[in-house]
């Protein structure tokens, strides 16, 4: 495929992260409400807003409180910076990457994390040529799979729908793309389970991030 713009998720997709956010995510549960969930369980909640995820797992007299949860888990996550203990880049992601910055292509991160530790996580990992690195959680945007943000990118590139694809690793990612009318690549290494990557029907799977530079190509 020729296209102009790249929009790639991150967790899961750019970075592996889901041991941070997993042991993040399980000791707000503990500290605060005395339960842990396992790995299996945290994996069903792959592509959830944080609140939603929260809501999910805490007891039923517990639910309305998931904004606090939120807070809590924000603080040790991002402000205690327990965000990159463990996280590290998929294989050949910063080469692939690169590559695609040299060539010309627009690149942004449309993400259901803030955007404050996007920019950090950026920064860590040194990734540079993105355009827009913005995410859902604490902005206006709507969540995945609403289209929202993923539209905006297109607005402000002024780069039609044929010329863009979105990169993700959850059904979340795919149903956004197509809720905005653009190409997907699924990738089948992160959090979401490949059968319901199928299930959401993206352009293309991949199961190595650098297989990217063999579908994509620049449209001059």
């Amino acid at each position: 495929m020729e296209k102009k713009l790249l929009i790639f998720d991150v967790d899961g997709t750019v970075w592996d992260s889901e041991k941070d956010v997993f042991l993040s995510f399980n000791h707000t549960l503990k500290e605060h409400a005395g339960i842990e969930i396992t790995k299996e369980e945290f994996q069903k909640l792959a592509g959830m807003p944080l609140g939603k995820m929260f809501e999910l797992e805490l007891p039923e007299e517990m639910k309305a409180s998931s904004a606090e949860y939120e807070k809590y888990y924000k603080q040790y996550y991002i402000d205690e910076g327990h965000y990159v203990d463990a996280t590290e880049l998929f294989e050949n992601v910063k080469t692939t990457i690169d590559n695609f910055k040299n060539q010309g292509f627009y690149m942004a991160v449309a993400s259901s994390k803030p955007k404050r530790i996007l920019d950090k996580m950026m920064a860590h990992f040194n990734l540079e040529g993105f355009q827009y690195v913005l995410g859902t959680e604490e902005s206006n945007f709507k969540h995945k799979p609403d289209p929202e943000i993923v539209n905006y990118i297109m607005e402000q590139l002024n780069v039609s729908k044929e010329d863009a694809v979105i990169i993700g690793d959850s059904k979340s990612d795919i149903l956004t793309g197509k809720n905005a009318g653009i190409d997907t690549i699924a990738v089948t290494y992160g959090y979401d389970k490949p059968e319901n990557l199928a299930k959401a029907e993206p352009t293309y799977t991949i199961d190595k991030f650098e297989k990217l530079s063999e579908i994509i190509k620049l449209k001059k």
